[in-house]
Order: C-alpha cells, then structure tokens, then sequence
C-alpha cells in the first residue's frame, strides 16, 4: 500500500514538474491520474456490461447495458444524461450448419454465420470452393474465371471480410467461407452492408487449412450451407451525458466515444466493453476532478458499430449544425494498455499529442504518433465529415486473440492496463478540453470521404 502511495506521488510530481502547458494543467493531469489509480469503478462496469450473449444491437441485454450507463452517468453527476434512438435493421442467426460433400459427408463441428447473412432455402446452397488467398482484390481478379456459381474460401487477414464478401459477389460466387485466425474457433463480424441472402460462414483455422491444403492438391470440394437467422428493424440507443464547460469556450465540444454493442457469442467484453468501461471512468475521474473544464466534455456509447457504425452515422446526421464546434472525438475501441496515440488525418494535432505524451512519461507511450486511414469503428462519421478523430492505441493483452469469438469474456481483459488506458484518455480529454486556441481544426467536409470504409 505504501509502495502504490508512493508511485502516485512521485507521478504525480513528475507532472507538476513537466507542466500541461501550465502548473494548473499539471496538478491537474496528476489528481486525474490518482482518481483513476485510486478510485477507479472501471472493472465493476466492466463486469455489469460483459454478461452472456452479449449486447447485440435490438436486443434485450442491449436495452439493460443503455440503462446501465445512463445510471451511472447520473449518479457520477454528468449532465444532459440522455438517449438518442435512432432506427436500423439488426441480426442474429439461430443456427449454421456447414457439409462437406462427399462418401461420406463431413458435417463441420466448429462454424458460424457471418452478420446479416440471411436464411437459406431450408435445403441449404450447394457449390463447390475456389481458394482465393486472403482475399485481395488482386486474388480474386486472377480467380474471377472460376468463382461464379462457387463459395470463394479466404484466410483471415489483409482485407476486411466485408471487402472479401463484395469482392466475391462481383465475380459471381454464390458466397463467402472466411478462416478464422483461431485452432479451434470461429470468428463473427458483419459480411454485409444490409442483410442479404448470400451466405457469409467463418470456419476455425484448422478445418480452413484442411480444405485449402486438398484444394492446393487438386480436389475438387462440394459445400453444403444451411443458415437459420433472422434480421429486423430495431430502435437502439445511443447514451449520451456531459461535463458542461465554462466561459468563452464553452459551447466547443471534445468528444469521447466507444461503442456499447457486441456479438452475441460470449459476453462483449474486450470488443467492446473494455472501451465503454474505459470512457465511463474517465467520465467519473473527469467530473470529479475540478475545476470545470473550458470546452464541454461530452460521452457518448454508440450501439449499431458491430452491424456497420449506424449509431455513430445516425449521431452525425443528426448533430450536423455542432460539427463544426467539436474540437476533437476520441474514441476507443479495445483500447488496451496505452502505448501510443493514434490520429486520422489531421496532422495538426501531432505535436499537441506528442506533448500530451511528453507530459505522462510514466505510461511511457511512443514518441510516434501513428496515422492511420482505417474506417472500421465510430471515429469514420466523423473522419469523414472533416471532424478532428483521435484514439488511444494499446496492447490488449493475450486475451485479444478471444475477440469476436465464444471466448470474448470478462476475464479475458486486462483490466490494470485499461484503467491505464482511463488515466491517459482522462488527461488527454482534460488538455484538448482546455487547450487554448483549439489544437485541431475541422477539415474541409468530404476531404476524407474517399477512406475505405463500409
């Protein structure tokens, strides 16, 4: 105990000493850190959002995990603690059934439905596979003579499953098996835009290779696909709640995002409850440390990210007339223990990050500031709107592996590394928030509309 009082101290001396542009911001930074440290809530919600079956978008455990932030939002004293519903289609499958052909036909043990893939003909869809690699647009163009009529087998990695999926169905293939990275399980995610009838089916790694390694032999290899799910129009909700800020910067905006839905699977918890948890604490750690920030903090947990960011794109379309006010959105998305910050075309802000990054050697984050131009979570409505995307990224420990599959449970995360990631994101929010002038600006709407995105 005196060893942990002790590293708060000298922490929080090292960044008195180093300054956040000024001594306020310093001691600041360090009450900030030693909330966190000391007080952190961040595994108790962690364990109340990840329960089994996750928080599919639409469903039941949804609606109880929206309520659950939105409680604790209120008791930690935010203010204009609200929901914002918006509409979309969402998915589940209640069974996949996967054959391979032949004397005798092989039933796969280990397989699941891909998101928005819809039932099958209650006979099933039967073709033969092509192995198109890990899925390039390169790999299927020098396939495209083969694939139409036939399931397109890819690897796991390089290429979205969502870019394989279009890519196959251009060439006529009747669907998608994706290989997941994993011995002996399966990985969910989205294969579609909207819900279609073309089949998507993750299989593990080991009957993957198995199949591919006959194909590569010359066999030729029949599939049978049978899939039992269901798709309907559902009205979640986006959970939103603020720190007001003061004075003349008051209406400007940070934003702190993360996305509240999962797969239905296991419990959600490192993708993304980690995230949510991780924001929830920094709006407990931040309402708690005072004084009031100069910019308006706000929080918002997006649902509908899994199923293809409809809250994040709903929450822009609707707060248009504010995009231009929002100084920066943080978003975190497995954030995991922090090791460097991350930006999406805004090289204005790397100097402010670095010097945030300067100002907390203990977490010793890299000097570097990554770009990135990936569209695959909530920061992308806002990236293209010309708005200032920031994240947090970090190491998610061994149980990252677990993401998106059965195993994706509360104890899979590392929760001291994230409530390192809380600590850092609290600062960070803290100096943007009282930044003066603002370090970001907002870029030309449409600039970054080109990213690969859905």
């Amino acid at each position: 105990m005196k060893s942990h009082a002790r590293t708060i101290c000298l922490l929080t001396g090292t960044l008195i000493a180093a300054g956040c542009h000024s001594p306020r911001g310093g001691q600041l930074a360090g009450r900030l850190i030693a909330e966190v440290m000391t007080g952190s809530q961040l595994s108790n919600n962690l364990r109340a959002l990840a329960v089994p079956g996750g928080r599919l978008s639409g469903s039941p455990n949804a609606a109880k995990a929206e309520q659950y932030v939105l409680d604790k939002l209120l008791e930690y004293g935010l203010s204009n603690v609200h929901f914002e519903a918006f509409r979309m289609t969402t998915w589940r499958d209640r069974s996949t059934e996967i054959t391979v052909l032949g004397d005798p036909p092989q039933r796969l043990d280990v397989v699941q439905a891909l998101g928005n893939s819809l039932s099958t003909p209650p006979e099933g869809i039967t073709g033969e596979l092509v192995d198109v690699g890990k899925g390039t647009r390169e790999e299927f163009e020098a396939r495209k003579e083969l694939l139409a009529g036939r399931f397109a087998l890819a690897h796991y990695g390089d290429v979205h499953r969502a870019r394989k999926m279009k890519y196959a169905l251009q060439h006529g293939a009747l669907g998608l098996f994706h290989i997941s990275h994993i011995e002996d399980q399966v990985v969910v995610g989205t294969c579609h835009d909207t819900p279609d009838p073309a089949p998507g089916v993750a299989i593990c790694l080991k009957d993957g290779e198995k199949l591919s390694r006959r194909l590569a032999v010359g066999e030729t290899i029949r599939v049978n696909v049978k899939i039992d799910a269901d798709a309907w129009e559902a009205s979640p909700r986006n959970v939103v709640g603020e720190i007001p800020g003061r004075g003349s910067h008051a209406d400007e905006i940070v934003v702190l995002c993360a996305h509240l839905d999962s797969w239905h699977l296991a419990e959600g918890a490192i993708d993304n409850g980690s995230g949510s948890a991780a924001i929830l604490e920094a709006a407990r750690a931040l309402v708690t440390v005072g004084p009031p920030p100069r910019r308006t903090i706000r929080f918002v947990w997006f649902m509908g990210e899994e199923h293809g960011l409809h809250g994040s794109e709903a929450y822009v379309e609707a707060h248009q007339e504010e995009l231009d006010r929002i100084v920066a959105v943080i978003n975190l998305d497995m954030p995991g223990e922090p090791r460097t910050f991350v930006t999406y075309g805004h090289p204005e802000a790397v100097e402010f990050l670095r010097a945030v990054r300067d100002a907390l050697p203990g977490y010793e984050l890299s000097r570097n500031v990554r770009t990135s131009t990936g569209a695959f979570s909530d920061h992308a409505p806002f990236m293209r709107a010309g708005v200032c995307a920031l994240a947090i990224g970090g190491d998610c420990g061994p149980g990252v592996k677990h993401y998106h599959t059965a195993e994706d449970k509360y104890e899979a995360v590392d929760r001291r590394g994230l409530n390192g990631c809380a600590a850092v994101l609290s600062v960070l929010a803290r100096r943007l928030a009282d930044a003066d002038p603002a370090p970001t600006h907002r870029l030309a709407s449409g600039v970054l509309a080109g990213q690969d995105g859905w």
